[in-house]
């Protein structure tokens, strides 16, 4: 009984959870100019050519998620093999398009 009275809260986190996506925050700047845009963000990891005569500025952050372990393994001549924990992750991308009046026009993003 008490379950079935979570089962509704649970629901509902879950689905604000879904629309927690940076796609609103990424749409905001369009139509904004990139100095206000380095201003808030600092300036961008790395930048390129848009092919327009414009600039691709670029956001990138390491996402840590976590480690395997390392493992010792008792080898068949009785020798023993270490493998060494590594490290997991992913970078999360973040980016603009600007035009050359500086005016971002285009976005996109990939990794939480």
């Amino acid at each position: 009984m008490i379950r079935a009275k979570w089962v509704p809260l649970a629901l509902v986190l879950n689905l604000g959870c879904a629309s927690l996506t940076p796609s609103k925050t990424m749409q905001s700047w369009v139509g904004s100019q990139q100095s206000q845009l380095i201003l808030s963000w600092g300036p961008p990891t790395r930048s390129t050519s848009d092919g327009a005569g414009g600039t691709i500025l670029i956001y990138e952050y390491d996402r840590n998620t976590g480690q395997i372990p390392g493992r010792a393994v008792r080898n068949l001549d009785g020798s023993i093999s270490y493998t060494a924990p590594q490290a997991t992750g992913y970078v999360a991308t973040r980016m603009f398009w600007v035009d050359a009046k500086g005016v971002i026009y285009n976005w996109r993003w990939q990794g939480f």
